[in-house]
């Protein structure tokens, strides 16, 4: 397995404020030589008036410092982040930075999702299922479709989903194979209960696995769905944002959107869901059972990536640096004061991870 150079960062760090305490960290041993090329070892904690980032380390990447901010799809579960580049999939330890392998991929990574039954990449007219541990492919798929980013991937228990430009198309998540086509156009999709919930041109539609349709919304105008909460999923038109309830199959509430709302960037938890627009207007929390803002915080008006939930607060990346807010009220706890040149971003726990030509670790 291929190690690769990367620096490690320690320190420490306080969060007033904060969901909770930072805890302590031990701070890493070193040779008494001075540092060269292939080791460093330093401090580096960044200070705002209300908390800090504590930067854990930085890796060099092979290929990440070409292409577009599309090709840059990442995702993370509790030890690893697992990044998208124009032509590789890398997975790195989120403690300390190793590699742990290299998927060398033929097109760009549009898509990435983890859950219990592993690792799926969407990249071109490829659907692929990867072992997290190892980096082996299980099988490919190309089903004809070329892959979008975003909201354009979900899974259910069974199945996994890719929206591109060949349509909307199911995937078993065991054999690979294509099960149904839900649109014949790209779309935006999310899955809930076994079912795939999608836009179209007339509303949306949940659909079984199979492609059967279950119900139709057809009243509801929406071209973004934001990640599902509860049963609820949130989405928008021409200034408004609209609520669905899933389980019924009905819109449950519409209220109107200040500013410009088309693919915003989206995140969510248990209980909230954030918003934030590509242009002017201000990032909003909303409760998404009953469409409530309950904080908006006008100082993050656009938004170069979508948010990152940690345990700790919620982290919203910009391309040349990284800032956090607090879940419940908006407030800001950190940001950094370097400029960190950021093409995608993914995180666990604590720990946020920004990456272009290098992979940053931060612990908020």
């Amino acid at each position: 397995m291929r190690r690769r150079r990367y620096v490690a960062m320690v320190g420490s760090a306080s969060l007033a404020g904060c969901l909770g305490r930072l805890g302590e960290t031990d701070e890493a041993e070193t040779d008494e030589k001075p540092p060269d090329e292939e080791t460093t070892t330093e401090r580096a904690t960044v200070e705002t008036d209300s908390g800090s980032f504590q930067r854990l380390w930085a890796a060099d990447l092979e290929d990440g410092d070409g292409g577009f901010t599309a090709n840059y799809q990442a995702t993370a579960d509790a030890e690893t982040a697992y990044l998208g580049t124009p032509s590789h999939l890398i997975a790195l330890s989120l403690a300390d930075g190793t590699e742990q392998w290299t998927l060398s991929l033929d097109t760009p990574v549009n898509g990435v999702l983890i859950d219990d039954d592993g690792l799926f990449t969407l990249h071109e007219r490829t659907v692929q299922r990867v072992d997290p541990v190892t980096g082996e492919s299980r099988w490919t798929s190309t089903g004809g479709i070329r892959s979008g980013a975003g909201d354009f991937y979900a899974a259910t228990d069974d199945h996994v989903v890719a929206s591109g430009e060949g349509g909307v198309r199911v995937f078993e998540k065991e054999s690979g194979q294509q099960t149904a086509t839900l649109t014949s156009v790209l779309e935006p999709v999310r899955a809930w209960n076994g079912q795939f919930v999608v836009v179209d041109a007339s509303g949306l539609t949940a659909y079984d696995p199979d492609g059967t349709a279950q119900w139709t919304i057809d009243d509801v105008s929406v071209n973004w769905l934001s990640p599902v909460v509860g049963s609820t999923v949130v989405g928008g038109g021409s200034g408004t944002f609209v609520g669905v309830d899933l389980e019924q199959g009905e819109q449950a509430w519409t209220t109107g959107a200040d500013g410009s709302f088309r693919r915003p960037r989206t995140a969510g938890t248990d209980d909230t869901v954030f918003i934030s627009p590509r242009s002017a207007g201000g990032f909003s929390a909303l409760d998404p059972e009953t469409g409530d803002v309950r904080w908006q915080n006008d100082d993050i008006y656009s938004a170069s990536f979508s948010p990152v939930v940690l345990e700790s607060g919620l982290v919203f990346p910009e391309t040349f640096g990284i800032q956090a807010i607090d879940l419940e009220t908006g407030r800001q706890l950190a940001a950094t004061d370097q400029r960190i040149d950021i093409q995608g971003v993914t995180g666990s726990g604590r720990t946020v991870v920004g990456y272009g030509d290098r992979a940053f670790a931060y612990r908020l």
